[in-house]
Order: structure tokens, then C-alpha cells, then sequence
């Protein structure tokens, strides 16, 4: 009838927490996995978009030819890049985050700041990849929420996340047995394998500051090569507990 319409793939999978859990995946195949996000998201990026709801639901794996083939979905609050600064506020209204706290960057809960950019998504991926190291953000989902939109603001703002090796190590033993079961290895060796560069690159894509980030999606995989390859990556230790 020359009605315009869309025409959408219809996704199936587990969202990727979910996959690699009960694929029992290793550390080194869910960072493999994550670069194939991030290889997503670059994409969109370069396309003029930014994501600004990267998480576990909005990422759907599936096996295609024994192969596991993430694919990010649900861009209902993705943002142009080249939108003209002032047609749009950090919040869809007043105190209404866009985004999900856990994975949120603290320029998204900053109302004093518009100009969100590409680094928000490279914070957004490295919640998701603290997520897939040790099985649970920095930040309780819980304790946001009990929070309140104030106390939620002054946490994803203020608040600086321990190192993924911390959390980890932190963890009751019960906790920790199975989380390190559900990645293949035993708890003390998942401990020492997070310690060290990973937590370095992690750190880099959670910084507080947006200047201290990776620059790019693209840069934050090709550390995680470099961490893959054994070669030197280029995050730096920094002190944190």
C-alpha cells in the first residue's frame, strides 16, 4: 500500500553472560568473544552512532557453524555522533537515566554534561568485560538501585570500582569456587590471571575520566590482542583497591 516499513533479523541466543556460563568458557575465549563486540560496536561508531546501552541482554550469542556469534542488539536509545549539541539532555526527562546503571558511564549521569561521545560505549564495554572476567560488575545493581537517582549519580560519578583481581579475590569461597568453575580453572589461578594486565586494561576503559579512557573501541581490542599475543599492553598499572 506504500506504507513505509522495517524489515528486522530476528535475533536468536543467549544474552552473553548467559552463553559463557553455561559454555563453561574460558578467560581467553570470552575476551575472544568480547573483541567480536567490540569489532559491533566500532562498527556502529564508525557508521555515526553510539550505543549508550551496552550490556549483557543487549549482546545475543548464538553458534553458527560450531562458531559462538555475538550480535549487539536493541539501539532504542543509540544517539547520532553528529547530533547538534543542546537538541537532547542526558536524560529522556527530568531524573530519568538513559541507560542502565551498572554499565553506565558517569558523563551519562552527569546532567550538567551533553556532549556524550564514543568513550561512553568503551566504559560501557568495560563493565561488560569486568563482568565476563569475574562474574559481577563493581557496582551492585542492587545497591544503585536502593540508592535512589541522587545516590545512584554521586556512585557512577564519585565512586572509584576496585580492581577486577580485588573483586574477585574478595569473593566467599563458595562464591568463588563457582564462579572459577563456570570459567574453566580453578579459583586461585583465575584470581592470578585477572591480577596483573588485565586489570590494567580494564581500569583504562572504566576510568572516571573519559580523557584517561582508550580513545577508540578499536584501541581497547587491540590491547586485548596484545594481552593475547603476550605482547606489552598498553594500559598502565594504576594504584587502586
Amino acid at each position: 500500500t506504500g506504507r513505509p516499513y522495517f524489515v528486522m533479523e530476528w535475533v536468536r541466543g543467549l544474552r552473553i553472560t548467559e552463553f559463557c556460563d553455561e559454555n563453561r568458557l574460558d578467560l581467553r575465549q570470552r575476551i575472544d568473544l568480547f573483541i567480536e563486540v567490540c569489532k559491533a560496536i566500532q562498527h556502529a561508531h564508525q557508521k555515526g552512532v553510539i550505543h549508550r546501552d551496552i550490556k549483557p541482554s543487549n549482546i545475543l550469542v548464538s553458534r553458527e557453524n560450531g562458531k559462538p556469534v555475538p550480535k549487539v542488539i536493541d539501539f532504542g536509545v543509540a544517539k547520532a555522533i553528529e547530533e547538534r549539541q543542546g537538541t537532547e539532555t542526558a536524560l529522556t526527562r527530568h531524573d530519568q537515566f538513559v541507560g542502565t546503571p551498572a554499565y553506565m558511564s558517569p558523563e551519562q549521569a552527569d546532567q550538567r554534561l551533553q556532549d556524550i561521545d564514543t568513550r561512553s560505549d568503551v566504559y560501557s564495554l568495560g563493565m561488560l568485560l569486568y563482568e565476563l572476567l569475574v562474574g559481577r560488575t563493581p557496582f551492585d545493581p542492587k545497591e544503585l538501585t536502593a540508592a535512589g537517582v541522587s545516590g545512584m549519580r554521586r556512585i557512577l560519578m564519585e565512586r572509584e570500582p576496585p580492581l577486577p583481581s580485588a573483586t574477585v579475590a574478595s569473593l566467599a569461597s563458595g562464591e568463588l569456587q563457582g564462579i572459577a568453575a563456570r570459567r574453566n580453572t580453578e579459583p586461585a589461578k583465575l584470581v592470578s590471571s585477572v591480577k596483573g594486565d588485565l586489570d590494567s586494561v580494564v581500569t583504562k576503559a572504566i576510568e572516571k575520566d573519559r580523557q584517561r579512557r582508550y580513545d577508540t573501541v578499536n584501541g581497547f581490542a587491540i590491547d586485548l590482542q596484545r594481552y593475547i599475543a603476550h605482547e606489552p599492553v598498553l594500559a598502565r598499572p594504576r594504584n587502586r583497591t
